[in-house]
């Protein structure tokens, strides 16, 4: 196809290609999941268009009658909300199928967030308002969006919105033949999951995904992959933007939360319920500068993030609302003025640097247990690893971070090919790290350059891999680190291998191994629902202790007591595997590993917290909250406790402080 459409000539501009005999192909707009749009000028109306191509087998006659068929019921959309399509056909040189619609100026909703940041939310519910209108059109006309989302909704410069391509999902469908749905997964229903068609309650499901983002910068469901994110969607239940947006009514909560619901049947009646409920709450709601609003809206500057993730089902990362100046990925925040549960609320990622408007200060200090917070551009599962004033940590973002202890500014990054959810170890002036992609790095301390690669076997995304996330742990010039089905020892000078462990209940019921801890001769690794007790030298088994629940988290063996997290955080003797106590967070998984320094454990929990606890009895001693599930494991050094979040932050805690403003 075609990408050039005019050239120059002594008599000016010459359109390359004509569709349907008709349409003269001006400019290349883009290019998206469901074909090209281009600019195009009608030869008979002499009017400006957008052409969209979309790619056909001509030999597809049924594909073709279909989209002829989604094609025209859409265009018989009459609504101010819906894009109107003046044309449609099959370029007879080519087989293309085309439409041709209004030329819109103006942006897609997804540029006006990534450019923008979250609009106020007066905005941000007329924007749905309007949305839900030309829905309720389209819906009592019988024609059913199935991939409605921010890209899809474009804002012209009267602040009109109109919904894009409609019919478009049904006919990509049927091209697909590999797949039962086309869309995006992070805007997808749970019915589209399964075997249930589409129908307008679908739609209205998508619309709660995009009204959530237009109030919070986030798709309601954060996943790096799409298994994880219909996972989401299918089981997980999502928080009201109220809690990430002071503002917010709860009425509109309210109705975020009955649109995302699971099932269809619990969602509004209809798109006309859901536009009158939203017209209700903007006559309710002040416009911005109309007295009191939104805390902060005032702000006269606004600093947004870029987005990650793109790709098939790709959620959001968070981008800041319009009320505070945060700092872009990569960057150490220093703890600011605004308390920590207003910054938690905003969920900004990064913190808050300076007090932007006098409607969001806080009337207390910020937290003192935050000394500063780094801001990666993906969750941060990994566990720090402290040595020499240096804090060398892992992302999903695939990098090898080393920071600096004291004031968290980056020293090195090192880009492995997939993410990195290990922690590294540190020894001897190398840095020892597993990655997704299926190899184990040693990388030099001071400079971050590659001194030689592992590979395991496979990358993480074959069901049958051998991917390491596992940490290694570095004893003796060996390295010790778990993959899927193994756990390695490896000489630490050239990687070679001395022996390997398979996991219990290989091909049905492993879940593969934690990273191990070494101490005293004994490999410590968890299993599936077992703690292990191994044998350094040979491998061989001295203990095994049934946790109940699978053992998401590494060990921690201190002064005869192993200290290791599954459905409970649990202490064991060392010697025999014998448990000392257990304690309940406030979820069922704890998948950070603990770290137990000076008689005390820190740990961090799937309720979003890093818990201090008294390592004799397993009582608390003080809790501090993160902005989601911390799946890190602290490391402490110089009474400062160091861990990720899936917020995409590393924090740096004081432990001195009994106890931390709510």
């Amino acid at each position: 196809m075609a990408r050039v459409a005019w050239q120059a000539s002594g008599r000016g501009w010459v359109a390359l290609r004509v569709v349907g005999g008709r349409y003269e192909l001006v400019a290349f707009v883009g290019r998206g999941g469901m074909g090209e749009v281009w600019e195009g000028r009608d030869r008979v109306i002499e009017r400006r268009v957008a052409v969209k191509l979309l790619p056909h087998d001509r030999r597809d006659a049924s594909g073709a009658e279909l989209f002829f068929r989604e094609a025209r019921t859409a265009g018989g959309l009459s609504h101010a909300g819906v894009v109107t399509v003046f044309d449609l056909g099959q370029d007879p040189d080519e087989g293309t199928l085309y439409l041709v619609m209004e030329f819109l100026t103006g942006r897609d909703l997804d540029t006006a967030l990534r450019e923008d940041g979250a609009p106020h939310v007066p905005t941000a519910v007329d924007w749905a308002a309007q949305t839900a209108a030309a829905l309720q059109a389209a819906h009592t006309a019988g024609v059913v969006h199935r991939d409605l989302k921010p890209a899809n909704l474009m804002l012209t410069p009267g602040d009109q919105v109109k919904i894009l391509d409609f019919g478009i999902a049904r006919y990509m469908a049927s091209t697909h033949k590999s797949s039962k749905v086309i869309g995006t997964l992070a805007y997808m229903p749970p019915e589209r999951f399964g075997d249930l068609p589409a129908d307008p309650r679908s739609d209205l499901y998508s619309l709660g995904c995009v009204l959530h983002e237009l109030l919070t910068g986030s798709t309601p469901f954060h996943a790096s992959e799409p298994v994880a994110m219909m996972a989401a969607h299918l089981n997980t239940t999502p928080e009201p933007p109220g809690r990430a947006r002071p503002g917010v009514p709860a009425a509109l909560d309210d109705l975020v939360l009955a649109l995302l619901a699971k099932d269809p049947d619990d969602r509004p009646a209809s798109a006309a319920e859901v536009r009158d409920r939203l017209r209700e709450l903007s006559a309710a709601t002040p416009a911005p500068g109309a007295g009191a609003h939104l805390a902060g809206d005032t702000v006269t500057k606004t600093i947004t993030t870029p987005l990650t993730g793109a790709g098939p089902g790709a959620a959001r990362t968070p981008v800041p609302v319009r009320a505070v100046l945060g700092p872009a990925a990569g960057t150490p925040t220093p703890a600011g003025r605004i308390s920590r549960r207003t910054a938690l609320r905003l969920v900004i990622g990064a913190g808050v640097t300076a007090a932007v408007s006098a409607g969001l200060l806080s009337d207390r200090p910020a937290d003192p247990r935050l000394r500063w917070r780094y801001t990666t551009g993906k969750a941060v599962t990994s566990t720090p690893a402290v040595v020499d004033g240096v804090v060398y940590i892992g992302s999903d973002d695939k990098n090898v971070y080393a920071l600096d202890a004291a004031t968290g500014k980056r020293k090195w990054a090192f880009a492995a090919d997939n993410r990195v959810r290990s922690s590294p170890a540190v020894a001897d002036g190398g840095v020892y790290v597993g990655s997704a992609d299926g190899s184990v790095y040693a990388l030099d301390a001071a400079t971050g350059n590659r001194q030689w690669t592992f590979d395991t076997g496979n990358s993480a995304f074959d069901i049958n891999t051998t991917w390491v996330e596992s940490s290694p742990a570095v004893a003796d010039k060996v390295v010790y680190v778990g993959s899927f089905d193994y756990v390695s020892a490896l000489d630490a000078a050239t990687g070679d291998e001395k022996w390997a462990v398979r996991a219990r209940g290989f091909g049905k019921d492993a879940s593969g191994f934690t990273s191990p801890a070494v101490v005293d001769g004994v490999v410590y690794v968890g299993s599936d629902d077992h703690m292990h007790a191994l044998d350094a030298a040979t491998g061989d088994e001295k203990w095994a202790f049934v946790t109940g629940g699978s053992v998401a988290s590494w060990p921690a063996v201190v002064d005869g007591f192993v200290y290791v997290g599954s459905n409970k955080l649990f202490a064991l003797a060392a010697a025999t595997g014998d448990k000392k106590w257990a304690f309940h967070a406030d979820e069922p998984l704890l998948s950070s590993s603990p770290a137990v320094v000076d008689g005390v454990v820190y740990v961090g929990s799937d309720d979003k917290n890093v818990y201090a606890l008294d390592a004799a009895t397993g009582k608390k001693k003080w809790v501090y909250a993160t902005g989601d599930k911390v799946r890190s494991s602290p490391a402490v050094a110089d009474g400062v406790v160091y861990v990720g979040s899936l917020d995409h932050n590393v924090y740096a805690l004081d432990t001195a402080i009994e106890d931390s403003p709510a």
